[in-house]
């Protein structure tokens, strides 16, 4: 539940718009929590969040965008995040610093979802290039790479050497490469 304090106006004045003001709040700041945790830590999202929605009610524009205001609020709190980032990149240490800046460039790349896309689709052209393994290859392939198993291990599993390992994992990344260099200069496969 919202907790209104500060400078603002008597929420006895106007009950409706108190009682509309949590809603919203209770309708959309979950969410927007959870989204602001993906670039900042979980007790600053929340704090971030509320500061939104503080302005918000300061400012009484709850009343004059209900059309667009999830995108409003989702917006506003990306800019809340990306400025919080940026105060941290100021004030922090240098690791600290490159760690912010890997977030502010999440921030931007998620801007735009057509990289999103892009990358399902480099996803699932490396996905069907594996499937086109032959079988003991992609078997091997897929232990070492997607099971993140050893070379050791895999020999002992399928009892082989681990020089055959290291043969069928070279035999499978080169054909991958192959493919998938034949794939992006014809992106219509």
């Amino acid at each position: 539940m919202f907790l209104i304090t500060g400078p603002m106006n008597n929420p006895r004045d106007n009950p409706t718009e108190l009682e509309e003001f949590k809603a919203l709040y209770n309708t959309y700041a979950p969410k927007l929590i959870y989204y602001a945790a993906k670039y900042v830590d979980p007790v600053t999202a929340e704090d971030l969040v509320q500061d939104v929605f503080f302005k918000i009610w300061q400012k009484k524009i709850f009343h004059y965008i209900k059309e667009g205001i999830s995108h409003y609020l989702y917006r506003s709190v990306q800019h809340t995040c990306l400025d919080y980032l940026k105060h941290k990149e100021i004030t922090g240490n240098y690791r600290e610093t490159i760690l912010t800046q890997l977030k502010i460039e999440e921030i931007r790349f998620n801007d735009d979802p057509s990289f999103l896309f892009a990358e399902d689709r480099r996803l699932s052209a490396i996905y069907h290039e594996i499937e086109k393994l032959p079988e003991r290859c992609r078997e091997i392939f897929t232990m070492s790479y997607l099971e993140e198993r050893k070379t050791t291990e895999i020999a002992s599993l399928l009892d082989i050497s681990k020089r055959t390992v290291e043969a069928q994992l070279y035999k499978a990344l080169k054909q991958l490469r192959g493919a998938l260099l034949k794939r992006n200069q014809d992106p219509d496969k």
